[in-house]
């Protein structure tokens, strides 16, 4: 696997991203604050969002089927 360089003035990587996710951060400032930081120049944010998005698309249940009568 392959790891991104997200956020470089925090080190913060793309794994990184999708534990802070998996903890319950659900914004890139909640993001940041799961690992202790802050944004310096902020440039890592829509990637941050995201990642988020795409994190919470992969988890939300699939909509239950139902027979057509």
């Amino acid at each position: 696997m392959v790891l991104m360089i997200i956020c470089v003035c925090n080190r913060i990587n793309c794994s990184s991203v999708r534990a802070a996710v998996d903890a319950g951060a659900r914004s890139p400032q909640a993001v940041q604050a799961h690992h202790g930081c802050k944004f310096n120049c902020g440039k890592c944010s829509c990637s941050i969002g995201e990642i988020i998005s795409q994190e919470m698309d992969r988890k939300a249940p699939s909509p239950a089927l139902m027979a057509a009568e």
